[in-house]
């Protein structure tokens, strides 16, 4: 899956291909719906025009029956005695910038997701490198053996013992082999390109060990601006309590028989609270922004004892690698070297041989699982900090 193939994806070509992800692009059409809601609910009510037949006898339906019939043409207006469309305009800009913060956080979720399959395929690669070079010293090793036992230096169990573990490394590579076919279907969802392949010069180990000054955490900004948005909609629900006045005014023209003219009439409305519905919207919208505070000082003290933990983590598995790399390994290589030198001789037996490989075998293997691990918890503190992640 990581390849050097110059037909393969760059690091770069995968990032551009990940923010046009289908779950990132939902958010962004989330972010506009949001925005259009805020247009809705934030522009006062539609002006309310009236026409009616008024006053017409039952007996005739003609106009001029009486100096009371008329035709009403009428116009009303709800306005708001308060600037709460404009805090309703505030919190859905809010609403919509927290969408677009929780687009961007997708983003680099997928990111590191990305780069959690790179360090397997990585470690992958690694383990393949270490098993291939086992397979390579014990058919060495069993080329010996088959002139030993010819001399009857060993049993015929020694050298069988032998070509079994030959067979269980050649079946081990090929499980590995398989496990890195697994991870191409996962980068194949993950960016949506049949057999997705990242060229291996192309990704930025470097970026792991850099520390970026002016992180920028885009959970922790979604969680601010989701609260910010709803200590305006608190706000704006507060301002609700003083009613829309409603004015109107119409217009009614009457027949020819009344000689004193036509009727202009104003009106002036004022709804009445008596049912405490805007006292109830009032304590949701403080429940509401009551908890988003809560979600974003939780987020906090998770995120700061995340990091905590992340690095000591990476504290302990850099001391364990610093042990292995400078003592144990090579005590392991110096072992095998030496056993493997007094099996030829006859002077050391099969078992031993077998002992000292597979302490070696194990330690390297031990040695790749922690660099993946180290790599790994470096993803996850920069992600958590909110550092880059790509160049």
């Amino acid at each position: 899956m990581i390849t050097s193939h110059a037909s393969a994806l760059t690091f770069q070509d995968a990032i551009e291909i990940i923010s046009k992800h289908e779950s990132v692009q939902s958010l962004i059409e989330k972010r506009n719906m949001t925005l259009q809601i805020g247009e809705n609910r934030s522009s006062w009510n539609d002006p309310l025009l009236k026409v009616s037949a008024k006053n017409f006898p039952i007996e005739s339906f003609s106009y001029d029956q009486t100096p009371m019939t008329g035709i009403e043409f009428g116009v009303s207006q709800q306005i708001p005695l308060t600037a709460k469309y404009k805090k309703i305009r505030e919190a859905y800009l809010q609403f919509s910038e927290s969408v677009e913060y929780q687009a961007k956080d997708l983003q680099r979720q997928l990111t590191k997701n990305m780069w959690e399959i790179l360090i397997e395929n990585k470690n992958i690669k690694e383990e393949i490198g270490i098993i291939d070079e086992n397979i390579h010293w014990i058919t060495n090793i069993v080329q010996v053996s088959e002139r030993l036992y010819a001399n009857g230096t060993i049993s015929q169990q020694a050298l069988l013992d032998l070509k079994i573990r030959q067979s269980e490394l050649e079946a081990l590579l090929n499980n590995k082999k398989i496990e890195a076919k697994q991870q191409i279907d996962i980068l194949e969802y993950l960016l949506g390109v049949e057999t997705a392949s990242i060229q291996m010069e192309s990704i930025p180990w470097h970026i792991l060990e850099q520390v970026d000054e002016n992180p920028l955490d885009t959970k922790e900004r979604f969680y601010e601006l989701e609260r910010d948005a709803k200590k305006l909609s608190w706000d704006a629900s507060k301002r609700d309590k003083i009613p829309d006045i409603n004015v109107g005014l119409s217009y009614t023209l009457r027949s020819d028989i009344d000689q004193n003219g036509d009727f202009v009439s104003a009106m002036i409305g004022l709804p009445l609270s008596l049912y405490g519905k805007k006292s109830s919207a009032i304590k949701q919208a403080l429940y509401d922004k009551n908890i988003a505070e809560l979600n974003l000082l939780d987020y906090k003290k998770h995120k700061d004892s995340e990091l905590r933990q992340q690095k000591h983590e990476m504290e302990k598995i850099s001391f364990e690698l610093s042990v292995l790399n400078e003592r144990t390994i090579e005590f392991a290589k110096n072992s095998r070297e030496i056993t493997s030198k007094s099996y030829s001789l006859g002077k050391s037996t099969y078992i031993e041989l077998l002992q000292s490989e597979l302490k070696l075998q194990e330690l390297l293997l031990q040695r790749s699982v922690l660099e993946a691990n180290l790599r790994d918890t470096k993803v996850a503190y920069k992600f958590l900090r909110g550092e880059k992640l790509h160049e």
